[in-house]
């Protein structure tokens, strides 16, 4: 399965089930990003381009109609071979292989005569975006070979024609294409004017563009004229032109450049020796200009440049991916250890340092490919790329940056705990940041030629992104050095400003993420709590685009009953500059600690208890994590797993305000409706505790938090409420009372599995002149959903409940017996379809009754993190991806899918098989698992006074080997060796840890069972070379 390089070789993998995958689209720093899809159909690559898929070189198409066209409208090789034509890698009889490596794509295929392979890679670190594309034809005979090739794309997209525009009128568009610069071997495809329906008509900007050289740097020539190539043939089924006139056939027929899609086939041809190879190496691009396309098109002529692209952009992934390099009994599994990390980053970003001390993500974007043709992906096509997001997506991929890249320090935190509203909502949007040069500042120049100049004091006057800054500057100063040091100079001064939008409604469960940051942190900086939460007063809340509308507006009376359907209304124009924070009555940024922000956001979510007082309500129109019930708000739903997350951020702060003694600092009206809160819960305390509705405590919190609502949606007062932190603390324990009361009474009407949804139905109601208010409800149950198990681990009291908790799970119809995973719900067919769109779909598929990967690894690492070592090595050994069986989950196993078709699922060809490729928040919850597998659950600690480095690692007997050592990445750069006892399970409880040695510059320290003082420091800095941990066997 993995070749000498580790990358992942399928054998014939046309002949496997249709699967689609992608290159990463990572260029370096100084590269512009292109985006490629591919399916293991034809010569594989679908589609391909630039930002979005609205800029398509190859045309986008969803997964399913990329098995269909990709073999005739992707790229295609024609060859007379003595003669006599054919087409490679068509047809089923000839063997084949798939070679993937993280940032390239090989295919090859052998027939008696000749071997062909096709190498892909996206052009790394220069001013263009491309695709590289490599054709060898190799002699295997014992005789000359008379081999002609025209190798190519089958329909190329000229620049300005988007993927929109060629699904709705692609006829019509043929009129505006034309390309230039046929004759010279470098054909430019492009659009003459702007293609819009407007009275302003501008010239077409950029220019797609392919050339191709041969092994000896040659020029090809190339037909860009399809019907010259393929004649009356439109299926594209044969290129007849090419078999009869082969190579000659441009030059006995004149080539038509304009009026039609064109196509880019270069031609080569050469009398092969045994064992000699036929080279065609191709780009195919775009670019801004011409400018750039000469560059490169000179570069390429160099002698080696285009292997030595190739081995950069193989580089690139290695060294992104070295911060989790590991070495255990299973090969496959080390390798997706790395895959896992760059999938991951390609959501949440990998950080770098910019300047001397600012953290920017490079690379990231929102989740969209073939398979996930529903989302619209953007990457910025400029150096320093980055895109777009979703909150919870990015939150969820950036938890573990801490452990991998510690310089990352508190960035995150601040970015997401920003992000949030003061009614505890946040937009969806995470947007691409940008940067403001302060008043009065202005960089040193020095060095720039004064065009450049002129362009960043142009750049300096409004945001601006890294990208910019790096084209301006490679314009402007020659030397990389200098370019360098005026970059970061200038990033210095420059101030960050996190970009959101508002997106689409309010998420109930996307605030539960961020305590995971705060987490992550303080398991690397332990001592730094108190700082973290009290001591940095420079948090800020979003201004909210859209108010939450009063209870009374938010119902309807429909023929089924009382419905929740209206949610919203304006607020404020947050796109606007100065509407992007809240505001007191002063015009002044309201700021303050991480810790009131989160004691902020503990009142406001106790504030939307439902009427019983068990889940949290989805007032903001958007269900939780489980998005495909986007039915549940209009039922009045409401989920426990918030419940759950409550609690344990309140017991979070009890235990820093018990550790710290510090004050809480509260605007005025968030503590009014605290003291709201706690005057309700005591009044019906009764009614939460006993009984069952709750409708007197919910309306009274209503209430106030309608009120709460009505003063603080557009600026508050500004004034501030000192609470000691004894009083904190006994309102918070109050607070916990209550959800204890709301869980105690939802797992008494629930199932033996811990609940996760409610809903409502109104069975007493007033109308009133501002609309309807119920009086009464009667609460209805949800089938079993996994992710309310998840989150109740995490507040289990002591190991018993946790594993009551997972031996109700396990013989509930959440375990599919047939694969040994577990579902992420049980069958909703005898629930209401008003539950949402899940209801629809067929069961084992999408969000209705599959192993939905993220969720399941959601699971296993709560049993981890329970101290449940049996439990977890046994189901990941048959859930984690890289033990499965390659047959049957039908792609790569380095490669998460979003979700695996269950044995519900009525095709049996579908069990077990992956679906909707690599971009999953599994593979955030994998890194966590691989970090607590690897060095154990806190590391780093404090004991009087002083850091404390401790190791815990957990190692399954499958990936222990032969050699009896693991070697893992601590932090991101230090290699961690564990000398094991012997070849078999080395579970916490079962081994001491009998010496740690530290080698640094100065030689080596040894440390019996932890690192203390100087040394643990040292390690946390990234300053020691290696580490050794012996382990022997527990007595």
């Amino acid at each position: 399965m993995l070749d000498k390089n580790k990358n992942y070789v399928i054998e014939n993998y046309h002949l496997k089930s249709a699967f689609s995958s992608f290159l990463p689209g990572i260029s370096g720093e100084h590269g512009i990003p292109l985006w490629c899809y591919y399916v293991n159909r034809g010569q594989c690559v679908s589609c391909f381009g630039i930002q979005d898929k609205d800029h398509p070189i190859m045309e986008f198409y969803p997964a399913h109609q990329a098995y269909e066209r990709t073999p005739l409208l992707g790229f295609r090789t024609f060859l007379r071979v003595n003669g006599a034509y054919e087409e490679p890698f068509s047809g089923r009889d000839r063997a084949r292989r798939m070679v993937i490596g993280m940032n390239s794509l090989t295919i090859e295929e052998e027939t008696g005569q000749y071997r062909i392979s096709a190498e892909y890679e996206t052009l790394p670190q220069e001013p263009v975006a491309a695709l590289m594309r490599e054709v060898k034809i190799t002699n295997v005979t014992g005789e000359d070979l008379a081999v002609e090739a025209a190798d190519g794309m089958a329909e190329v997209i000229p620049c300005g024609v988007s993927s929109t525009t060629m699904k709705d009128m692609g006829q019509t568009a043929k009129a505006w294409m034309e390309v230039r610069d046929v004759r010279n071997g470098v054909p430019k495809f492009r659009v003459r004017a702007s293609m819009e329906d407007s009275a302003e008509v501008t010239e077409a900007e950029g220019m797609n563009f392919a050339f191709a050289r041969g092994g000896e740097g040659e020029i090809l020539p190339v037909i860009v004229d399809r019907e010259l190539l393929f004649e009356t043939d439109t299926a594209l089924l044969r290129a007849w032109g090419f078999e009869r006139e082969g190579v000659r056939l441009p030059d006995h027929k004149e080539q038509v450049t304009c009026n039609d899609t064109p196509c880019s086939f270069f031609l080569a041809s050469r009398i092969l020796k045994p064992g000699e190879t036929l080279v065609m190496r191709e780009l195919y691009g775009t670019a801004k200009e011409q400018t750039r396309i000469d560059r490169v098109w000179k570069l390429s002529g160099e002698d080696g440049w285009f292997l030595g692209k190739q081995r950069e952009a193989f580089a690139l992934t290695e060294q992104i991916t070295s911060r989790i390099a590991v070495k255990t009994g299973h090969a496959v599994f080390d390798a997706y250890c790395r895959q896992d990390y760059l999938d991951n980053l390609l959501r949440g970003g990998y950080p770098v340092r910019i300047g001397s001390s600012k953290t920017f993500y490079l690379y990231s974007r929102k989740h969209g490919d073939m398979e996930r043709d529903y989302n619209f992906f953007s990457m910025l096509p400029e150096p320093y790329t980055q895109g777009n997001g979703n909150f919870r997506d990015v939150c969820q991929n950036r938890r573990c940056d801490v452990y991998f890249s510690p310089f990352v320090g508190n960035s995150s935190i601040r970015t997401f705990y920003n992000a949030l509203q003061l009614n505890g909502y946040n937009p969806l949007g995470i947007e691409k940041v940008t940067y403001t040069m302060p008043e009065g500042q202005m960089p040193v120049l020095e060095g720039v030629e004064a065009a450049a100049a002129d362009a960043l004091k142009d750049l300096f006057t409004k945001e601006f992104t890294p990208g910019q800054l790096d084209e301006i500057l490679a314009e402007g100063v020659e030397e990389r050095a200098d370019r360098e040091r005026i970059f970061a100079g200038i990033m210095d001064l420059a101030r960050s400003e996190d970009r959101t939008r508002y997106g689409e409604g309010y998420w109930c469960d996307h605030w539960t993420y961020n305590l995971d940051l705060v987490e992550a942190y303080l398991a690397v900086y332990p001592e730094r709590r108190e700082a973290l939460l009290f001591e940095e007063d420079g948090y800020s809340y979003r201004q909210a685009e859209k108010r939450i509308l009063p209870r009374r507006k938010r119902y309807v009376k429909t023929e089924q009953g009382i419905r929740q359907y209206h949610f919203l209304e304006d607020n404020a124009d947050t796109e606007r500059k100065e509407n992007r924070y809240l505001k007191d009555q002063n015009g002044c940024v309201v700021t303050a600690s991480l810790a009131s922000k989160m004691m902020t956001l503990v009142i406001t979510r106790m504030a939307a208890l439902d009427p019983y007082g068990m889940g949290l309500e989805m007032e903001g129109g958007k269900p939780g994590w489980y998005d495909a019930l986007n039915g549940l708000p209009g039922l009045l739903g409401s989920s426990m797993s918030e419940t759950y997350e409550l609690l344990r951020c309140a017991a979070f702060l009890i235990e820093s305000l018990e550790k710290t003694e510090k004050s809480m600092i509260l605007l005025e009206e968030t503590a009014g409706l605290a003291g709201a809160v706690c005057r309700a819960g005591q009044q019906f305390h009764k009614e939460l505790a006993e009984g069952t509705s709750a409708a007197g405590f919910w309306n009274a919190v209503n209430d106030a938090k309608e009120h709460f609502w009505d003063t603080t949606s557009r600026e508050v007062s500004g004034e501030r409420v000192t609470w000691e932190a004894q009083e904190t603390v006994r309102v918070l324990t109050q607070f916990s009372d209550i959800l204890r009361m709301g869980i105690r009474k939802a797992a008494r009407l629930g199932r033996t599995v811990r609940p996760t949804y409610f809903y409502y139905e109104v069975t007493e109601w007033k109308e009133e002149p501002d609309g309807i208010l119920p009086q009464a409800f009667r609460v209805h149950n949800t089938p079993d959903f996994l992710e309310g198990s998840v989150h109740y681990m995490k507040i289990a009291a002591d190991e018993e409940e946790r594993k009551a908790v997972y031996e109700s799970v396990r013989a509930s119809r959440l375990y599919d017996d047939a694969l040994s995973m577990y579902k992420v719900n049980a069958s909703l067919s005898e629930t209401t379809f008003e539950l949402g769109r899940a209801c629809a779909f067929t069961p084992g598929w999408l969000e209705n009754e599959s192993v939905w990967l993220h969720m399941e690894y959601k699971y296993l690492l709560e049993l981890l993190k329970a101290g449940m070592y049996q439990e977890f090595t046994e189901d990941f050994h048959k859930a984690a991806v890289p033990f499965l069986n390659e047959e049957q989950y039908g792609r790569s196993l380095l490669e998460n899918s979003s979700f695996i078709a269950s044995s519900a699922n009525p095709n049996p060809r579908y069990h077990g098989k992956g679906f909707v490729a690599r971009l999953s928040g599994s593979t955030a919850e994998f890194l966590e698992m691989w970090e607590i597998m690897m060095f154990g659950k806190q590391p780093f600690s404090i004991r009087d006074g002083k850091l404390e480095l401790s190791f815990e690692p957990c190692f399954p007997e499958y990936l222990t080997g032969e050699e009896k050592t693991i070697t893992a990445t601590f932090l991101g750069s230090v290699p961690v060796t564990y000398e094991l006892p012997e070849q078999r399970a080395v579970l916490p409880g079962t081994y001491t840890v009998e010496q740690i040695t530290v080698e640094t510059e100065q030689g080596e320290a040894s440390f019996s069972r932890t690192v203390t003082g100087p040394a643990a420091e040292l390690v946390r800095e990234g300053r020691v070379r290696s580490i050794t941990v012996s382990l022997t066997g527990k007595l």
